[in-house]
């Protein structure tokens, strides 16, 4: 299986997700035109991901990470970036418990309650870091 990556544009985040050392990264603004479009062939990849760890046994052997670096998060988006986190905390129940590290702009306060809302809607704690 091979790494997915995708660049940023105005309306897109970059997209980096590598099998082999477990860690996923959105980076940029998240407000595509057809959110999606976008957000399911991540969503597709990291099914692909799982049902791949899980035939041959082999998931990664660092701890699963997934950074979330947006500069700008709409609405439509955050309910896809929901879905892709719940998927990667379900991997739990095969003992591979993730690490969400949420950074935001020092200063930024609406991007670190959007990044606590969701960890509360998910019951799940995230790291925040802020960015200078």
């Amino acid at each position: 299986m091979l790494p997915f990556y995708s660049g940023s544009t105005e309306f897109t985040p970059g997209a980096e997700f590598s099998n082999i050392t477990g860690l996923f990264e959105l980076t940029g603004v998240s407000r595509p035109e057809n959110v999606s479009s976008f957000y399911n062939q991540l969503i597709a990849w990291l099914r692909a991901f799982e049902q791949e760890s899980l035939r041959t046994g082999e998931w990664p052997k660092q701890p699963i990470t997934l950074n979330i670096k947006l500069t700008y998060c709409n609405s439509a988006s955050s309910k896809y970036i929901f879905q892709i986190m719940e998927m990667i905390i379900s991997w739990s129940k095969y003992g591979k418990s993730p690490i969400i590290d949420w950074y935001y702009d020092e200063g930024d306060d609406k991007m670190r309650d959007d990044g606590q809302d969701l960890a509360d809607a998910l019951d799940y704690e995230f790291n925040y870091i802020p960015l200078d």
